[in-house]
């Protein structure tokens, strides 16, 4: 019998190989636990967990703060890496890591098909 926990490393692997732009994916919880996450050698997984969360979680704060809605995804840019948090699920979250130059769109694309395959496990 296969296991949620494998089926869970299924589909990110499917995410990455879907585009070789991503580094690293995970799924936590929005507490910053891993559920599943994928072998990196450019992150540490706990904190890359961790601070996904963290960092999802804030913004969070501030949207209802601003705007009284949820934030379904998050976008970060940095000098050389770009960090994408969407909401999975009411208690997850798919993360990414990508390169500087990733393809974005097609991401984002294979991305949102890989949430559907997690609502559905």
């Amino acid at each position: 019998m296969v296991t949620k926990a494998e089926l869970y490393i299924n589909v990110l692997q499917e995410l990455e190989k879907s585009t070789t732009d991503i580094l690293s994916t995970a799924i936590v919880t929005q507490d910053g636990l891993i559920m599943s996450c994928t072998p990196s050698n450019c992150v540490d997984r706990e904190t890359f967990a961790a601070y996904s969360a963290a960092t999802f979680k804030h913004a969070g704060s501030a949207m209802d703060e601003i705007s009284k809605e949820n934030i379904d995804m998050l976008l970060a840019e940095s000098k050389d890496y770009r960090l994408i948090i969407m909401r999975a699920t009411d208690y997850a979250l798919l993360t990414a890591l990508t390169g500087r130059n990733a393809q974005i769109g097609m991401v984002l694309f294979e991305m949102q098909k890989t949430i559907q395959k997690i609502k559905g496990l």
